[in-house]
């Protein structure tokens, strides 16, 4: 999926449709990105659908342990098309939302990294393996330890500087 010009966008009555089954350039996943995406342009805006779904390996906040995390995004947005870039004021209209995004609308859109942008929005903010993670478990020893508590690994280097500062 490479980018296209708005102005090639406005030519195609009825948009541009493109199936995904790719790896995305900006997204580390296992395997293809699967879906579609949808872009019509209504002359003061651009109109986006999509459908797409991916997996990802992430490391677990408790644990540490890689797991596999599907993502799924089902997205439609509309983004305006307005000179002058992000930072121009966007006019009200009655009854409608005030879009977030502009693109210039002599610019390109670029649909693959749109599609990476809606999917990383999914990482979940708390990576966890399983609902239940037990955390960091402390692999038993087969003889008694000298000391019965027990460290979190995480927390050693901590305890051993706390350590060093006391006379």
């Amino acid at each position: 999926m490479r980018p296209v010009a708005l102005q090639e966008l406005k030519q195609l009555g009825d948009g541009k449709h493109w199936s995904v089954e790719q790896q995305l350039s900006e997204l580390d996943s296992i395997g293809p990105v699967k879906g579609w995406l949808k872009a019509l342009h209504r002359g003061d805006d651009l109109w986006l659908e999509a459908e797409a779904t991916a997996t990802v390996e992430l490391v677990c906040d408790r644990c540490l342990k890689p797991y596999p995390q599907p993502l799924q995004a089902r997205v439609s947005e509309s983004i305006a098309l307005q000179s002058g870039g992000p930072d121009a004021e966007l006019e009200e209209l009655d009854g409608a939302d005030v879009p977030l995004e502009t693109l210039d609308p002599n610019g390109r859109f670029d649909p693959e990294h749109w599609l990476f942008e809606q999917l990383n929005l999914q990482l979940p903010l708390k990576r966890l393996c399983c609902p239940n993670c037990p955390g960091l478990l402390v692999e038993q020893q087969s003889e008694p330890a000298v000391s019965s508590d027990v460290v979190d690994p995480r927390w050693a280097q901590l305890l051993q500087l706390k350590a060093e500062e006391q006379p």
